[in-house]
C-alpha cells in the first residue's frame, strides 16, 4: 500500500479525534472500560452490495452503567454539531482513501450517504458511523472480489465483520474466527495480512489460510481514536 494512502488511513481517526475533543464532549473524568467485542456492538463492518458497492459502518460502545462513558455518551448524544462534525471528517476522510484506492485498482470509487447515529439499547450506547462506498468491491462476473484497500496494513482494533448480499457463499482468506450463513468475522486480534473475500451466488461459506502474524495496521488510528475518547488523560 502506498505510503499516502497509508497516510491518509492514520489520519481519519485522528481527524476524528479533533471533531469531538474540539467540542470537549468528553469530560475530564470520564474513564473508558473494555467494549464487548462481538458484533454488532463493536465492530467495523463491510456491508457488500450485488453491484460491489458497500456500507461501511464503525460501531463503538459505551458502558451505561459507568459514570463516566454514560456521561460522554449522552454529551455526544445531545450535541448535533459534534454529530456532524464527525460523520463529515468520517466521510471525508474514507473518501480520500477511496480515491488513492481507485488509483490502485482502476476502478472509480466515491464514498457518499454520510451518516452517524447515537441510541441506546439497555446498558450499551451505540455510535454508528457509516458511509455508501462504491465499487468497493469487484465484480467478476456474479462474484465479488474485496481486497484493497484492507489487504496488508489494515489492524481495525476491534473485530472485523464482512457480509455479503443475502443467498451469497463466501470464501475468505485469513481463516475468519467465525462464520455463517454470507458472513464472515475476524477478531480483534487477527493479522489481515493477504486478506480476501470472494463472494458468489449460492453454495456454502467457507474459509483458506490461517491467520497471518499480527501487523501494524494502517487504519488503526481510524477505530483507536474512538477509543482514546473514553480514556483517562
Amino acid at each position: 500500500m502506498p505510503e499516502r494512502t497509508r497516510s491518509r488511513l492514520r489520519r481519519i481517526g485522528a481527524l476524528a479525534l479533533v471533531a469531538l475533543v474540539a467540542t470537549a464532549l468528553v469530560p475530564a473524568g470520564a474513564v473508558g472500560t473494555a467494549a464487548a467485542s462481538s458484533y454488532p456492538q463493536e465492530a467495523f463492518v463491510v456491508d457488500l452490495h450485488e453491484d460491489g458497492s458497500a456500507t461501511v459502518t464503525l460501531r463503538l460502545t459505551f458502558d451505561l452503567t459507568t459514570e463516566g462513558e454514560r456521561t460522554a455518551f449522552r454529551e455526544l448524544r445531545d450535541n448535533k454539531t459534534a454529530k456532524r462534525q464527525l460523520r463529515d471528517q468520517f466521510a471525508e476522510r474514507l473518501g480520500a482513501v477511496a480515491a488513492s484506492t481507485a488509483n490502485e485498482t482502476g476502478r472509480e470509487m466515491t464514498v457518499e450517504e454520510p451518516n452517524a447515529t447515537v441510541r441506546s439499547t439497555g446498558d450499551t450506547g451505540v455510535v454508528a458511523l457509516a458511509v455508501t462506498w462504491t465499487n468497493l468491491a469487484a465484480v467478476d462476473g456474479d462474484r465479488l472480489v474485496l481486497e484493497r484497500p484492507f489487504a496488508g496494513d489494515f489492524d481495525p482494533g476491534r473485530p472485523f465483520v464482512v457480509h455479503a448480499p443475502d443467498g451469497y457463499a463466501v470464501i475468505a482468506e485469513p481463516s475468519p474466527d467465525t462464520s455463517s450463513d454470507a458472513t464472515v468475522r475476524w477478531s480483534a486480534d487477527t493479522s489481515l495480512d493477504g486478506f480476501s473475500v470472494v463472494a458468489t451466488p449460492g453454495g456454502s461459506t467457507d474459509t483458506l489460510g490461517q491467520p497471518g502474524f499480527t501487523a501494524v495496521g494502517a487504519v488503526a488510528a481510524l477505530v483507536g481514536a474512538a477509543l482514546l475518547l473514553r480514556r483517562r488523560r
